[in-house]
């Protein structure tokens, strides 16, 4: 979409459409009977951050809603009405249940697995996936701070997606201290690269075994430019 946006190039879109409504197929090839995504505990069926205790329902279902909504306006730019209206009604029921199945009433956030578990990651992608907007996505947050049994991040790729979240909702402040904190930490640490995973509380963590290899520069990596340019540098 951002290439879209930024081109004008329909053809591209038209030439790649039917790759796109491969993948909705079959994303939804994992949705229960309550339009919920499956839990899985095969390693790598989804990826949302190298925190290795994150259990990745609630975010898949987040996830979804958010590749729908891009599908919806690509449907459109298309012309393909049929697929538009599939993937609304998709839409609405994901959203749904969403809000129905994995939202714990009393912590009044979003919940993930069988364990009900509580994590930055789950609210992060219900907030960009449109399951809970304005002054309520605000509240969400503000709650996800006082819930001290949150699984934090430890990627700029969720920390990316963080401050996205945060910017969406109006937070900008709050945003730029993110990036600040997170991405100036690992300044401070002597990165020469942003890493592949950084988690301030341990800056020594890596998936791989040995900090290394965490050099290695992703393009996650370059969302504090991304951010800077498009929303606080005009």
């Amino acid at each position: 979409m951002d290439y879209y946006r930024q081109t004008g190039d329909d053809s591209a879109v038209n030439d790649l459409w039917h790759v796109c409504k491969r993948q909705i197929e079959l994303a939804k090839e994992n949705l229960d009977e309550n339009y919920v995504v499956r839990d899985s505990d095969k390693l790598g069926w989804c990826f949302v951050d190298w925190n290795l205790m994150l259990n990745k329902q609630a975010s898949a279902q987040g996830i979804f809603l958010y590749a729908l909504e891009a599908a919806i306006e690509l449907a459109q730019i298309t012309g393909d009405v049929m697929a538009e209206e599939e993937y609304a009604q998709d839409y609405l029921k994901l959203k749904s249940a969403a809000n129905s199945f994995l939202f714990d009433e009393e912590k009044k956030l979003y919940v993930s697995g069988t364990d009900r578990q509580v994590s930055y990651a789950s609210q992060v992608w219900m907030i960009l996936g449109g399951a809970v907007e304005g002054n309520g996505a605000v509240k969400l947050i503000e709650r996800l701070r006082q819930e001290e049994s949150a699984l934090t991040m430890v990627t700029p790729y969720m920390f990316h997606n963080f401050v996205e979240a945060l910017i969406m909702i109006g937070e900008k402040n709050q945003a730029l201290k993110e990036m600040e904190e997170y991405w100036g930490g690992m300044l401070k640490e002597g990165a020469d690269t942003f890493w592949e995973l950084y988690n301030p509380k341990n800056p020594n963590e890596s998936p791989y075994g040995g900090t290394i290899v965490n050099s290695y520069c992703h393009a996650w990596s370059c969302g504090p430019t991304y951010f800077l340019r498009k929303y606080f540098c005009n």
